[in-house]
């Protein structure tokens, strides 16, 4: 039962992410297409093929002839870049066409912190690169053998040159490139081994320190147990045993690892430097075959004979205890280390899923071509270990499995995850590992995607060629190349294609292991809601996170609070989006507002108050009008009656079973939100009325602004409409929030600028009229409700969750602390009669518009508001003396209230022209007089009387002036204080004219 347990657990499905960590810039490169040796015809070929063969076989020795062709093969078939990961985990090297860039994993490799350059290398395939033990030092070899070495800044510390090498042989390419810690002397720092695929090795010394330098230690050679050289090899450092691996064995060999092309070599402190492992079976066989002579076999025509297989890529599991590796045919196998037997191992057609092809090759015009030779993409083209217990698999096709070292069951899930072609992949480290991928596109519309998955174009002139709409134009075209080959006529050569120009796009790409709470996250924030979602269907959690992103990043609109908001389950969360944004248009706004008030509604107080909430979003049952009772046939206004009752019935019902005096906190913080929401939809219908009503509220709607207007204080509100002067908000704001506004209406209406007419808010001045008992009363402002009072809102609840209303209108007093008595809703007539003064003499003393004093005071007489009419007159008078006499501009009101009444008539006549001084004194004398007269009766007499006579002490010429135009009675009483009486002929000759002559003429003789 124990092992059943830990093989289920070894083979317990990995959750896992993938995630772009670097994606390089597109690169363009031009191929060449169908370029086979077109120069030689068969007779040609006929004369130099021999020469060819002779040459190649004196050339080459046994042991540096050409590679075994699965190795070629699968060589070919990687991407030009490399990917190599040192073995703590913390930096990477990706080798590219002419640089290796060293990475960081302290930014998950997506930035550069040296960069070696490398010259370009025709064989880009056949290089390789190494990590030092302490990862201070990077190895790199290329496809002619030279070894460059460099440090973490990307700097070449020194080149190790090549053997010779003949061209197009990459025998001298690197099949091992190894560092080995060297502790021998503290001259050196590291050994380096240098395996060539020729099976020569040799050891070099390298020293970094204040001398930059490498010596070669020793050299060795597998030639004698590989005769076609080797194909791979690794170190293992627990017991320093040196693992090659090359082409399959014969007979002779009496090991199942030597028959594969395997063997293990200690390492020697001295010469010979190196010993195979063998066992004692082994060792006797070998004994009993030295006693034979055997004739050497010479390999002729090597590459026309069968081909062999042989081990292409090795890697050792974290423990050490395992190695994994891949063979031409595409089977995997499993070796114990350090003994070498076989574990397990499946060929191809055994291991699952190896004929799988990527889907979107069949929905792409480009790659549709590949899955004719698919065959080509099922080996393995790369193997590394996620744990003890499971490898990494990478096939050419792109598929990419961690599989169990079991059963290869796939423990990614049902199907492998996807790459482009050939991917490279590390070793795993700390929960992840790294792939390198490059996406191949044509630049030329016409031009058609290669069949092989490999950047190489050798050999794959067929794949390419273009397809023939019929077999008789095939047949056709397979004659014409025939002559071609035979005559060499250029008129039966095939046309030529044109270059191929491709993309190449290469990216870095991590695979993570992760937990169910960590991908779910990672989801949401790369917006893969769908995957998301079914995460958190399969592992329980909160589908709440996928549709909280969504609300938040969608713009508010009623299909977003159906589709996202309303699946949101948490109250709390809910409610706070409800509560606090704001949309961008009037409709969301308003059904964002709604939504939230159904969550807050009686069914969610009760829930809450019997614990049956669980922190959810709870919205009203759906009212079933079906089972109200009804009579048939009801009208459609009989209907929606009788549903209005059945809901306030059972709105009834339900307020029965709350105690408001018991409310626990989380019920007063639901009608907390609850007012605020209604606070909020009021606002909304007010701002409407503002804007000219809900057609125009969808063209001028400003949800910056009604963010802020909704949660302003009203009283500030309708006081910066006063000082805007908007005339119209402020009267819906009377209208609809007059509960809170009306009584400082007075108050807010002193906040008008001086300076605007009262003309303009005359409809916001109060009136008054008789009441029913005859008396002045103010005429009360006609309030509305955009609906009727909630619940929430009724005394028993909000006493409970608002005991302490905070008092929001001391701001309206501070600066200004007289207008308090006039803060009452019902202001007695005698009040108002005070503010229309108190205004009027405020306009004028901060202002000076005397027009507008003037206008106010008009405006409180026309409605009914009694004792302005003194203040009315000085206004007036005011106004002649500023705006027409212009006899004193600095005049104030205050200034001409205390003067007399004979003062202000000198004023008004101050500045009168001589040649205007009748006319003026109709216009602003006689009105004077009579608003006089209107106050006192005979006051006009008197005052006339006081001032012609004080004006005739001086000069009697304007005095002539009103008696040419008056009557004689102020005439006489002139005459006897004229001291020039000169002047006395000119005044008898204007009362010659009046019927009363005598009269005036008597009262001049008496006085004299």
């Amino acid at each position: 039962m124990a092992g059943d347990s830990v093989l289920e657990s070894e083979e317990e499905n990995i959750l896992y992410d993938l995630l772009i960590n670097t994606e390089w810039p597109p690169e363009t490169d031009t191929q060449l297409r169908g370029n086979k040796e077109r120069s030689s015809s068969v007779i040609a070929k006929a004369v130099t093929g021999p020469f060819r063969f002779i040459l190649h076989y004196l050339w080459y020795s046994p042991s540096s002839s050409s590679l075994p062709p699965g190795l070629v093969r699968l060589v070919s078939k990687q991407i030009n870049w490399q990917l190599v990961l040192a073995s703590n985990g913390k930096l990477l090297a990706v080798v590219q066409d002419q640089c290796v860039e060293i990475r960081s994993a302290r930014d998950d490799f997506g930035s550069l912190i040296g960069k070696c350059q490398v010259p370009k290398d025709p064989s880009p395939h056949w290089r390789r690169v190494a990590w030092s033990h302490d990862c201070t030092l990077l190895a790199y070899t290329d496809s002619t053998g030279t070894v460059r070495v460099f440090d973490l800044m990307g700097s070449e510390l020194f080149l190790i040159p090549p053997a010779a090498s003949f061209p197009g042989d990459f025998s001298y390419a690197a099949a091992g490139l190894i560092f080995l810690e060297y502790t021998a002397s503290a001259q050196w720092s590291a050994e380096l081994l240098v395996i060539t695929y020729g099976g020569h090795l040799k050891s070099y010394l390298v020293s970094v320190g204040t001398t930059q330098s490498f010596q070669e230690s020793h050299s060795f050679s597998f030639a004698p147990h590989y005769s076609h050289g080797i194909t791979t090899a690794i170190y293992h450092p627990g017991h320093r045993l040196l693992l090659v691996g090359g082409c399959e064995g014969g007979e002779e060999a009496w090991s199942r690892a030597a028959r594969c092309g395997l063997t293990a070599w200690r390492a020697l402190s001295g010469a010979p430097h190196y010993k195979q492992v063998t066992s004692y079976e082994e060792d006797m066989a070998s004994a009993q075959r030295r006693g034979f002579f055997r004739i050497p076999s010479l390999r002729l025509f090597g590459s026309q004979a069968s081909e062999k297989d042989g081990i292409f890529r090795m890697s050792l599991s974290p423990d050490g205890s395992l190695l994994a590796a891949i063979h031409f045919s595409g089977q995997l196998s499993l070796w114990d280390v350090p003994s070498l037997r076989q574990s397990t191992g499946w060929t191809q057609d055994l291991q699952p899923g190896f004929d799988e092809i990527n889907p979107e090759w069949k929905n792409s015009l480009e790659k549709r071509r590949k899955i004719k030779d698919k065959e080509q993409y099922y080996p393995l083209l790369d193997v590394n270990w996620w744990s003890d217990s499971a490898m990494i698999l990478v096939r050419c096709s792109g598929a990419l499995t961690v599989s169990s070292v079991r059963s290869l069951k796939n423990l990614l899930g049902r199907s492998c995850e996807w790459f482009e072609p050939s991917p490279q992949v590390t070793a795993a480290h700390e929960g992840g590992f790294l792939s390198l991928e490059c996406e191949i596109k044509l630049a030329h519309k016409r031009a058609r995607l290669e069949s092989s998955a490999s950047e190489d174009d050798e050999g794959e002139d067929d794949s390419d060629s273009d397809d023939e709409s019929s077999a008789k134009a095939r047949y056709f075209s397979y004659v014409k190349q025939g002559l071609y080959y035979v005559t060499e006529m250029e008129r039966f050569a095939p046309p030529r294609k044109r270059p191929r120009t491709v993309i190449k796009n290469y990216r870095l790409v991590s695979l993570r292991s992760t937990t169910p709470e960590e991908l779910y996250q990672r989801k949401i924030d790369s917006e893969e809601y769908g995957e998301a979602l079914s995460l958190a269907q399969a592992y329980g959690l909160d589908s709440d996170l996928v549709y909280q992103r969504q609300w938040r990043k969608s713009t508010v609109s009623i299909a977003s609070i159906q589709d996202y908001l309303s699946k949101i389950k948490k109250r709390s969360w809910a409610l706070h989006e409800c509560v606090e944004r704001v949309p961008e248009n009037v409709d969301a706004a308003k059904e964002l507002l709604q939504y939230g008030l159904k969550g807050t509604d009686l069914e969610a107080l009760i829930a809450i108050g019997n614990r049956e909430d669980e922190g959810r979003f709870i919205l009203p049952g759906d009212l079933d009008v079906d089972d109200a009772p009804y009579e048939d046939f009801l009208s459609p206004a009989e209907e929606l009656s009788r549903k209005k009752e059945y809901e306030a019935k059972k709105r009834q019902d339900l307020l029965l079973k709350v105690d408001f005096s018991r409310l626990t906190l989380e019920q007063k913080e639901l009608c907390r939100s609850r007012l605020k929401l209604l606070s909020y939809l009021d606002r909304l219908a007010t701002y409407e009325e503002i804007l000219g009503g809900p057609h125009a509220a969808e063209q001028r709607y400003d949800g910056e602004f009604f963010k802020k207007f909704r949660n302003q204080n009203i009283v500030l509100s309708a006081r910066t409409y006063a000082r805007e002067s908007n005339v119209q908000a402020l009267d819906i704001l009377f209208t609809f929030h007059g509960c809170e506004l009306l009584q400082h209406r007075l108050a807010i209406l002193y906040n008008f600028p001086e300076t605007t007419s009262p003309h303009e808010y005359t409809m916001l001045l109060p009136e008054a009229s008789l009441d029913e008992r005859g008396n002045l009363r103010l005429i009360p402002w006609d309030e509305q409700q955009h609906r009727d009072r909630d619940w929430c809102e009724q005394p028993a609840c909000r006493s409970v969750v608002e005991p302490d209303a905070p008092d929001e209108d001391k701001f309206l007093y501070e600066e200004q602390p007289e207008l308090l008595r006039f803060r009452t809703a019902d202001p007695p007539v005698d009040l108002l009669t005070d503010w229309y003064l108190k205004r009027a003499e405020d306009i004028d003393s901060c202002s000076r518009q005397v027009d507008c004093s003037l206008s106010l005071v008009r405006l409180g007489r026309e409605r009914e508001i009694p004792g302005l009419e003194v203040l009315g007159d000085d206004l007036v008078t005011l106004e002649t003396l500023v705006y027409e006499t212009s006899c004193e501009l600095s005049l104030t009101l205050r200034d001409l209230q205390q003067l007399k009444d004979i003062d202000k008539l000198r004023l008004l006549m101050k500045n009168s022209p001589e040649e205007r001084y009748v006319k003026n004194a109709y216009q602003w004398m006689v009105p004077f007089l009579h608003r006089c007269e209107s106050h006192k009766t005979g006051s006009a007499n008197a005052l006339l009387r006081e001032y012609l006579v004080t004006l005739s002490k001086e000069d009697l010429t304007l005095p002539l002036k009103i008696f040419q135009h008056s009557k004689p009675d102020a005439t006489a009483h002139t005459v006897y204080f004229i001291p020039q009486w000169k002047s006395i002929s000119d005044v008898h000759s204007s009362l010659a004219a009046k019927r009363n002559r005598v009269v005036a003429l008597a009262a001049i003789s008496t006085r004299t």
